[in-house]
């Protein structure tokens, strides 16, 4: 995961599952394994800090890129 990439909160407990978002940063490690990501959730209209573990790729900022 990059910046720019869309993403989607995809853990049932967390409470902005189902929410899509665009990554906007990186914020250092939750644990070794995990960042935490700065997302900007466009449906809130704001920006929240989620574990990278609690997110799914729907598309690269590549990806979108090539398509125009």
């Amino acid at each position: 995961m990059e910046l720019g990439d869309m993403v989607v909160v995809d853990h049932p407990r967390h409470p902005l599952y189902g929410c899509e978002g665009k990554i906007i940063g990186k914020r250092g490690k939750r644990t070794p394994d995990d960042l935490w990501i700065l997302i900007y959730i466009v449906s809130k209209m704001r920006d929240y800090i989620v574990p990278q573990s609690m997110l799914r790729l729907i598309r690269n900022e590549k990806d979108r890129t090539q398509l125009q």
